[in-house]
């Protein structure tokens, strides 16, 4: 009777362990970063100019206390967008006056809320834009886009 050798048998891999601690690692840490991720405070917006009032913007007279703050800012054209942030009690605006020949695009915020409300706008086209808010026409500003 003939035998046959058997096939000697694949050597088990001594590196089992260290595969399922790589694993381990790996997963861990796709973890830990998706925790941290989820976890990051939410991004907040960073006002350029804020809109303050005293919580009612009388008409009569014009209350002082109504303001944008500051008054002028200066920013690069195609820069980062200027965000207003109304930290005020009373919606209010950032509406920009047409120039004459209409060389200077417009802007119109519309009605931004009270207590924490913003809009922004980005600057594509050098120049000064003069703005005011259209619910309480004496509060007035500038921009200085170059």
């Amino acid at each position: 009777m003939e035998t046959t050798p058997k096939p000697a048998e694949a050597p088990k891999s001594k590196s089992s362990p260290v595969k399922l601690i790589a694993i381990v690692v790996v997963i861990l840490i796709v973890v830990g970063v998706a925790a941290y991720i989820l976890t990051l405070p939410p991004a907040s917006t960073t006002a350029n100019i804020l809109i303050k009032d005293d919580g009612t913007c009388a008409a009569s007279p014009p209350a002082a206390a109504c303001l944008f703050s500051p008054t002028s800012y200066t920013l690069t054209v195609n820069g980062p967008a200027v965000v207003w942030k109304n930290v005020g009690g009373v919606p209010h605006t950032a509406t920009s006056n047409v120039t004459a020949n209409g060389s200077l695009p417009s802007f119109n915020s519309n009605s931004i809320a009270q207590n924490g409300g913003t809009y922004s706008f980005t600057f594509t086209t050098a120049g000064t834009y003069y703005y005011y808010c259209n619910i309480h026409l004496w509060m007035k500003g500038i921009i200085y886009a170059k």
